[in-house]
Order: C-alpha cells, then sequence, then structure tokens
C-alpha cells in the first residue's frame, strides 16, 4: 500500500518550491483561500498564530504560477508508471508543522473516508518532505496491508467538543484494531513516500525545533476526476457537499 523513494528531487529543484511553500504557509494567499487555509488538527476558525498544523489547500489554484511545477510533472510520471489507465493531479496541498507542537498530528485515516465514492477509488497519494521528515518531527506512520481491507474503515469529525461535524472541523478519525502494526517512514528532504488511497495512515506532532514541512499531490483517473467534478467536489474545504 506504499512506496518510499529516495532522492527524487535535487536541492536546485527544491529551490523552486520552498518560497512557494514559505508563501502560503506565512497566509499571504489566506484573505482569498477561506477555509482551504486552515488547521488541520483543529475546528475552523482557530487564528492562525495559534496553528500547530498549517494546511494551505490546493495552492496552484490560487497562484497559478505554481502550476505544473517540476514536483507535478515528476510525480506525474511515476503515477503514469503505476496506472494502467490515464491518471492526472486531483488536488495538492501544502503541510507543515510547527516546531515544538505535540498535538500538531494528522489523526490516522484512510484517504478514501474523505471523498465521495466512485467506481474507479484508484489513487496514489505523493508527499514530497521539503524539510526531513523524521520520527521526532512527525513523519508519516502506516498500517501495511490495510489497503487491501474488504471494507472501509469508520471514519468521523475528530472530536472537538458538542456538535463536531465536517462543517465545524475538517479533521476524520478511524476505528483502530488492536492487530494494528504501525511503520515509520523516515525521509530526508528531497525524498517522497506513495501511498494508496485505502492504508491506514497518520502522523504525528512535531517534538523538534524545526518546522516540519510537505508537499502532496494525489493522482487519481481522469474519469474520476471528471465524476468529482461534476459533484461539485474540488477537494477544497470551502465545497459545499451533503455528506449524508
Amino acid at each position: 500500500g506504499y512506496l518510499v523513494l529516495e532522492g527524487v528531487l535535487t536541492e536546485e529543484e527544491m529551490s523552486a518550491i520552498d518560497p512557494w511553500f514559505d508563501h502560503f504557509v506565512a497566509g499571504k494567499e489566506a484573505a482569498k483561500m477561506g477555509r482551504d487555509f486552515c488547521d488541520m488538527s483543529q475546528p475552523y476558525g482557530t487564528p492562525p498564530e495559534k496553528f500547530q498544523l498549517v494546511n494551505a489547500m490546493l495552492p496552484s489554484t490560487y497562484e497559478p504560477a505554481l502550476a505544473n511545477n517540476i514536483f507535478h510533472r515528476i510525480a506525474q510520471s511515476i503515477a503514469d508508471q503505476l496506472y494502467a489507465g490515464e491518471a492526472a493531479m486531483d488536488y495538492e496541498q501544502f503541510l507543515a508543522k510547527r516546531p515544538n507542537q505535540a498535538k500538531a498530528e494528522f489523526a490516522m485515516h484512510q484517504d478514501l473516508g474523505y471523498w465521495p465514492k466512485t467506481a474507479n477509488t484508484w489513487t496514489a497519494t505523493f508527499s514530497l518532505a521539503l524539510s526531513d521528515s523524521m520520527l521526532k518531527n512527525g513523519c508519516l506512520q502506516v498500517v501495511p496491508g490495510t489497503n487491501n481491507e474488504p471494507e472501509l474503515r469508520k471514519h468521523q469529525p475528530k472530536d472537538h467538543g458538542d456538535g463536531a461535524s465536517r462543517d465545524t472541523s475538517h479533521t476524520l478519525v478511524i476505528e483502530t484494531k488492536p492487530t494494528d502494526e504501525v511503520v515509520y517512514l523516515p525521509v530526508k528532504r528531497g525524498s517522497m513516500t506513495v501511498h494508496d488511497e485505502r492504508i491506514v495512515h497518520g502522523s504525528g506532532g512535531n517534538l523538534s525545533s524545526e518546522w516540519r514541512k510537505t508537499y502532496v499531490a494525489a493522482f487519481r483517473d481522469v474519469e474520476t476526476i471528471r465524476q468529482e467534478r461534476a459533484m461539485g467536489f474540488t477537494h477544497s474545504h470551502n465545497d459545499t457537499v451533503n455528506w449524508d
């Protein structure tokens, strides 16, 4: 359900992405992003100065100059090698864990739990390390083989008090099992992981004194993307979706 690819981007290639990441994580586009600039560990409406796990969703939608960047092109090439059909980038996001934030956690989940169900669910989600991603700063963790479970696990909104829903917080959590065996995936800057839409995964808080920086891009079948858009689903947190 996952791959680890070492040293995929060079420092020169990474340097073209770094300023964009810093621009978005600093909130430079926040005024026009709405809920697409948020904290993935806390409810919507959390003041940016209190963000722990900063999320900037769909950055190249808000700044088209970022579109078709080197990460997009390399990830597309890898996705084409992994998939027998025709795949395209479905969405992207910048994720940043503030230093010394033990609660900057990404709850264990399956990506498919967040999305409308389509006939073809194939997905390859790329997580490019813009900083070293290690145990101490909350690297990706997976439960291998869970992508083969016959049923998707039950997902529910993260508990932020009475009345918690996807209208108050985007984050979902799953029911874990005693048999779940977690594997940690530390990677160096310029390396990446690729994971399946059904694998159980998440990440811990950042106990280091440095930011943990990640650029995520997910590739799906082009017909699946067309079906999502026809439903009005773009992966924006500003979408209006009837989750019932």
